[in-house]
């Protein structure tokens, strides 16, 4: 429930939600008092009636506690069908002796730390790496790991690179978007080039892995996509406006994929 940011507005709305707009806890809580307050009432004396009135603003309270929470917690049952085309993906479903991941920008950094949990979890699951430079780390021995270089800002690069692996390897199961690059820049200092070079890179490649690898997903019904955002999406900090803009990008591509999709090809963004 900590947070490492410390006392956060995420860390006091877990703790409401966990207690007071807990509907396991409310809506017996709020049955307890609804039936004590038929006793109270029964009795004549003054005390009785002071106790009444107190009894009558809890149970008020509390049940409107409860009505909150139970509220809550359909709207994150319909949030989460929602999500995932109202389908359930069990782990069954999921065979990671025969999966195919890609992931870009995955020879260091969050993307080489994404596969190599991939490997972790099951050393038979084909993974692809596709990075503009050389792997910064060594595949371990043993592993299903193959490397593309590939310059996602460059379109046919990214259309040859697709057909490639589909010959090669194989439809992938998962993509995970997890290739950027940040110039530094700011709106005035940057050149065309540092512009288009990050839009394509950071926006244009995802979008355009996301359309090859999405007719397989769908035929098939099973599939998964990975999109990696950033919170300066949110709060864009200074001298990153084109970066920030792209991560926004990235944001709606995954909330327009994942609620027109009608199979179940999973979505996921990651902040």
């Amino acid at each position: 429930m900590s947070s490492r940011e410390g006392l956060t507005v995420d860390v006091l709305a877990r703790l409401l939600r966990r207690t007071a707009l807990n509907p396991w806890l409310t809506v017996p809580v709020s049955a307890v008092l609804v039936l004590g307050w038929g006793q109270i009432n029964r009795s004549p004396s003054p005390a009785s009636a002071s106790a009444s009135a107190i009894h009558q603003v809890l149970c008020l309270t509390v049940c409107w506690c409860a009505l909150v929470s139970i509220s809550l917690s359909v709207n994150d049952w319909l949030n989460k069908w929602s999500a995932n085309n109202w389908t359930e993906t069990k782990p069954t479903d999921w065979n990671w002796d025969e999966e195919i991941a890609l992931v870009t920008g995955a020879s260091g950094g969050i993307g080489a730390s994404i596969v190599q949990q991939l490997i972790a979890r099951n050393r038979k699951t084909r993974v692809i790496v596709v990075d503009y430079s050389p792997l910064a780390w060594t595949p371990p021995f043993g592993t299903r790991i193959s490397y593309y270089q590939c310059d996602l800002s460059d379109s046919s690069a990214v259309k040859a690179l697709c057909s490639r692996i589909r010959s090669e390897v194989g439809h992938p199961t998962v993509l995970v978007n997890n290739a950027g690059l940040c110039r530094g820049l700011t709106v005035m200092d940057g050149t065309y080039h540092d512009v288009e070079l990050t839009v394509r890179t950071n926006l244009v490649a995802p979008f355009l892995l996301a359309k090859e690898v999405l007719p397989n997903m769908v035929k098939t019904n099973h599939g998964h996509i990975l999109n990696v955002s950033s919170m300066s999406s949110l709060i864009p900090p200074a001298r990153v406006a084109d970066y920030a803009a792209t991560k926004a990008g990235i944001n709606a591509l995954h909330e327009v994929r994942h609620r027109t999709l009608h199979d179940p090809a999973l979505s996921r963004s990651i902040h």
